[in-house]
Parts: structure tokens; C-alpha cells; sequence
């Protein structure tokens, strides 16, 4: 696993978003226009300062009090070549000083979609978290309230997603089945895919394919390792099973 750290090391996390990404055919002379240079970094930059999330404003007494993270790095693949890719990344270290906050999953997902669907049509694939778990806090009841604006799709909108999870022996699929049934209440219906890989492998639905719905899938799968008492870093993937393609991102 790639960005891993230890006990007591920098607690970096990672979001990675995966899809096809066709750019807007006028993306080019707008940016002549304007005399724009801006990339996924620079746009990434720009949104989370926007949602006050993060800041590039160094120094004594500029802090953000919301801030979520600290920026590490950012960047992405925008090949016009209709291929599955990793089209946005967002590296940061979490903020640890707010304790009723968890980790910053869907606000990094979200800042990576803004950023994507600016500039041009995304159809989302899947996304991929890095977590220090370790820092995870109770968010259990977060995401059962959170079960609710996912009860509000259309029922036509179900989608099949696998997840996999790379935690470590400390956790079991029972372990993350038995919180993803209580905190999905119903909308997330997972179940093992079967043993035989290192990793958990679970198939299932979820209540509609968005990145919005990726990210609380893996912040669910984020408390069930937290409830499991993991403290290692742990990959999460939870990718769509679209047959052929992907299905447009909304």
C-alpha cells in the first residue's frame, strides 16, 4: 500500500477518484482567454480554500478554524482517450485537533469532483481511500443520519459496487459487515465475495452510484475498522460493476 505510515509517523491520507473524464471542448480557449495555467493542484487548491476547508496562508494566527487538512499534493491523469483512469488525487495531512469531526473523506471526494466536473463530462468508476485510521473518531451516528439523504434516490437508482479493504488481520469481513448493516440501515446491502485474497472483498448495492455514495460507503467501511480497533493506515476501494463502461456520474 502506497502513502502508509506507522504509529506516531505524519498521518497522511489519500483520495483517489477513477473514471473517464471527457474535457469540454471549449476548456482550451477559455484558458487562452483568461491567460489561465491551472491544473488539478491548482484547482484543488482553489476549492478547498473556497469551502474553508483548507488554506496556502502560512504563519502565526492565520489557522483556519475549520481547517480540515493540510495539503500534501495533488494531481491527476486527463487523457482524452475514453479509458478508465485515475483522474484526480488529493494527498493530505488530517487534521487532529477536532474531535467531532471525522475523517475527511467526503469533503476530499468532493473536492476532487468539483474539480473534474468543471472542466469537462465525469463518468465515475470508483474511488480509492488511504486512511489513518488511528485517527478516526465515532461516526457511527454521522453516518446513519447520513442514511437518510440516500433513502431520498429514486428506486430505479440502485447500483452494484464491490468494495475491498486492506486493514490487516485485526478486522474481519463479519466485523465490517455487522457495521456497514447498521450504519447503511437497510440502503447498503453488502456481503462477502468470497475468502482467498489477503484482502476483504464484499459485492452488493448501494442506494445510487455518485461520489457522494462512494465516499459514505468507505467512510462506513473507515468506522467499521475504527469499531474493530485497527490503528494501522488501511486502503479502502469501492468501485462500481458497470457492464460495459461506467455509469454517468451525477
Amino acid at each position: 500500500m502506497e502513502d502508509g505510515v506507522g504509529e506516531g509517523e505524519d498521518p497522511l491520507m489519500r483520495v483517489e477518484v477513477y473514471g473517464v473524464l471527457e474535457q469540454h471542448p471549449w476548456i482550451g480557449q477559455v484558458s487562452v482567454d483568461h491567460d489561465l495555467e491551472e491544473d488539478m493542484f491548482s484547482l484543488a487548491v482553489k476549492r478547498s480554500k473556497a469551502y474553508g476547508w483548507s488554506s496556502t496562508v502560512l504563519g502565526a494566527g492565520n489557522e483556519l478554524g475549520g481547517r480540515r487538512w493540510t495539503l500534501a499534493d495533488a494531481g491527476g491523469d486527463w487523457s482524452q482517450d475514453g479509458q478508465v483512469r485515475q483522474l484526480a488525487w488529493l494527498s493530505v495531512y488530517p487534521a487532529d485537533d477536532l474531535a467531532a469531526q471525522h475523517l475527511p473523506v467526503m469533503p476530499m471526494t468532493r473536492v476532487l469532483t468539483d474539480v473534474l466536473q468543471r472542466v469537462g463530462e465525469l463518468r465515475l468508476a470508483g474511488l480509492r481511500v488511504q486512511v489513518p485510521v488511528r485517527l478516526a473518531r465515532d461516526a457511527g451516528f454521522d453516518l446513519r443520519a447520513a442514511a437518510d439523504w440516500f433513502a431520498l434516490a429514486s428506486p430505479d437508482a440502485r447500483a452494484d459496487v464491490t468494495v475491498t479493504v486492506s486493514a490487516g488481520p485485526e478486522v474481519s469481513a463479519a466485523q465490517v459487515l455487522d457495521v456497514a448493516a447498521r450504519c447503511g440501515h437497510g440502503l447498503l446491502r453488502l456481503q462477502e465475495a468470497g475468502p482467498g485474497s489477503p484482502d476483504i472483498v464484499l459485492e452488493g448495492t448501494c442506494p445510487e452510484w455518485t461520489s457522494d455514495a462512494a465516499a459514505w460507503i468507505a467512510d462506513i467501511i473507515v468506522e467499521s475498522l475504527r469499531a474493530a480497533g485497527v490503528r494501522a493506515p488501511a486502503e479502502i476501494t469501492v468501485f462500481h460493476n458497470a457492464e460495459p463502461g461506467v455509469r454517468a456520474e451525477r
